[in-house]
C-alpha cells in the first residue's frame, strides 16, 4: 500500500564497538531509537512482538511480530506500534544489526563471490520486507547474532544477506517506490515527528488541518504548503493513508466487526470508508480480509 510521509528524518550516528564493523542492537517500544530516522548503514531489522504501521521512505505497510527488513543506505525509517488498552510499552521490541555500505563494497571487490550482495544492497533502497520461511530463518540468525563477535558476527550478517537474496518471490516485497530519494528543507524533522505523532494518536477522531497546523505553530496556509514540499502529497491524503493502515491492521489481526474497525479508524461512515480503502488497496475491506486469512 502506497502512502505517506517522506522528508528529512533524524540523522543517526551509528558507532559500533571499538574493533567492530557491524553494529547489534536491541531496544523496546517506545526509545529514543524508535523515530523517524534514516542512517547511512544498511540495516537488518526484527520486530520480535507486537503489531502496527512499517513506514519507510515513501511507503506504509502494516507489520506484525516476525517482520524482518532490509533498509538501505539514508532510507528514513520507523515502526508505529499499536499499544493494547493499558499496555504502556513493548520491552525488546526490535532487533538490528547496521553495517557501512562501503564495508560490503570492499568485500566485493577482493571476493567476486560476494558481487550478488551488491545487486541486493541496490534493491534495498526500495526497503526489502521478508515473510514466511525466509523471515523466521533471518530472524534467528539476527537474534543469536546478538552473542556472537569477530568471525562469528561477520558470517550470521553473510548468511541473512544470502536469504534476503534466495527468498522465493512469494517471501518478499518492497515498501519504498522505485526512484524515491528524500528531500526536504532544513528545520523539518522535529515538525514532522510532531505531526506524525498527533495524527497517530487521534486516528480514530476528526482531524483537521487547523489543529495540526496549530500543533506545530504554523498557520494552516503555510503547514498546508510545507506539508505538500515534504511528503510529495497532501495532508488529507497523509491522514487517509494512515486511516487504512490501521484499518487493514485491525482487519488482519483482530476479529472486530468492520463497522467497529471503520468507527477505530476514523472514517465517518460505511460509504466514505469502503471508498477510500479500495481507493487506496484495490479491494474492500470484507474481501481484504478474505484474502489475508487464506
Amino acid at each position: 500500500m502506497g502512502s505517506h510521509v517522506d522528508g528529512r528524518a533524524d540523522l543517526e550516528v551509528v558507532l559500533p564497538r571499538s574493533g567492530e564493523s557491524i553494529r547489534w542492537v536491541e531496544h523496546g517500544y517506545p526509545s529514543a531509537l524508535a523515530r523517524w530516522h534514516h542512517h547511512i548503514e544498511i540495516e537488518i531489522h526484527l520486530i520480535r512482538k507486537g503489531r502496527g504501521m512499517m513506514m519507510a521512505g515513501d511507503g506504509m505497510v502494516p507489520f506484525d511480530s516476525g517482520q524482518v527488513s532490509l533498509l538501505g543506505s539514508d532510507v528514513p525509517h520507523n515502526w508505529i506500534s499499536e499499544l493494547d488498552p493499558g499496555e504502556v510499552s513493548i520491552p525488546k521490541r526490535d532487533v538490528a544489526c547496521q553495517v557501512h555500505p562501503e564495508r560490503i563494497r570492499a568485500l566485493a571487490r577482493i571476493f567476486p563471490e560476494a558481487g550478488r550482495i551488491l545487486t541486493l544492497l541496490r534493491r534495498s533502497g526500495q526497503a526489502l520486507v521478508l515473510s514466511g520461511a525466509s523471515a523466521r530463518r533471518a530472524a534467528t540468525i539476527l537474534i543469536g547474532m546478538g552473542a556472537h563477535h569477530d568471525l562469528d558476527r561477520l558470517i550470521d550478517l553473510l548468511a541473512i544477506f544470502r536469504i534476503f537474496i534466495q527468498a522465493p518471490r512469494r517471501e518478499w516485497m518492497t515498501v519504498v517506490t522505485p526512484g524515491y530519494v528524500a528531500e526536504a528543507p532544513d528545520g523539518m524533522t522535529e515538525r514532522v515527528n510532531q505531526v506524525l505523532a498527533y495524527i497517530t494518536a487521534h486516528i480514530a477522531d476528526r482531524i483537521t488541518l487547523e489543529e495540526v497546523a496549530a500543533q506545530v505553530v504554523m498557520s494552516p496556509s503555510a503547514f498546508s504548503r510545507f506539508f505538500k514540499e515534504a511528503a510529495g502529497i497532501n495532508f488529507s491524503a497523509l491522514v487517509c493513508r494512515l486511516r487504512t493502515a490501521r484499518a487493514s491492521l485491525l482487519l488482519v489481526t483482530t476479529d472486530l466487526p468492520i463497522a467497529r474497525i471503520q468507527s477505530l479508524s476514523g472514517f465517518g461512515n460505511a460509504a466514505n470508508f469502503n471508498r477510500r480503502f479500495k481507493m487506496e488497496t484495490g479491494t474492500t475491506p470484507r474481501a481484504y480480509r478474505r484474502a489475508y486469512r487464506h
